[in-house]
């Protein structure tokens, strides 16, 4: 039997491997009132479904931009302009940088620990996304889904400044904005077009490359 270590280093060869294999999409930002602009180019040959955009090591401030969405990646060679109420990153545009990248084919770019993190965050929406469906699914009307979700949302703890950086917080604020905004669609008394809804991106966010 191999020992563990020699899988935990095969593992983090292949992530190499992988950041190697593809680009990082090209990023622009430019200021705007009360916001900031991202301008997002796919340099690589197969469409981009998902990245991290980061502010690094500007004193005393910190953001993060996580894109993710299988079911409607970013062709090869498209550009998409992304507004953000963020203004320090347009003000200090040299210390934003695209941190990691994945394509639709399980490529990745960028830093392997990042790709890491936005692997792992994928996996926490898709597991949400379950879960979602089978509580809406048994509540049996909107309004009870309603009452369930909010009851949900509202038992998570707090993720602490230090927790939101690692991968427990930043999976756990994913999922709880999921929460909130199903929750807040099924306001309008229609749970069928939040299944709906649900179910597409549960297959999308299940076939997705690379496999989770």
């Amino acid at each position: 039997m191999m020992p563990a270590r020699f899988f935990t280093a095969l593992a983090c060869a292949s992530v190499f491997a992988f950041a190697a294999d593809a680009p990082l999409p090209e990023l622009r930002i430019e200021p705007k009132t009360a916001g900031s602009i991202f301008h997002v180019r796919n340099t690589s040959t197969q469409p981009l479904t998902a990245y991290l955009i980061e502010l690094v090591d500007y004193p005393g401030s910190s953001y993060e931009y996580w894109q993710d969405d299988p079911a409607d990646p970013l062709a090869p060679g498209a550009t998409k302009v992304i507004q953000v109420a963020n203004m320090t990153v347009g003000a200090v545009p040299d210390y934003v940088k695209m941190r990691a990248a994945v394509y639709a084919d399980g490529s990745t770019a960028g830093i392997p620990e990042k790709i890491t993190l936005l692997l792992g965050r994928r996996k926490a929406v898709l597991a949400t996304t379950r879960e979602l469906i089978q509580r809406i699914e048994k509540a049996g009307n909107a309004a009870a889904a309603k009452a369930d979700l909010e009851q949900w949302a509202g038992s998570l703890p707090p993720v602490s400044r230090v927790r939101r950086f690692r991968a427990e917080g930043i999976n756990q604020l994913a999922s709880a904005a999921l929460i909130s905004e199903t929750a807040k669609a099924l306001g309008g008394g229609d749970t069928a077009r939040s299944l709906a809804r649900l179910r597409a991106s549960e297959k999308s966010l299940a076939s997705a490359r690379p496999p989770l």
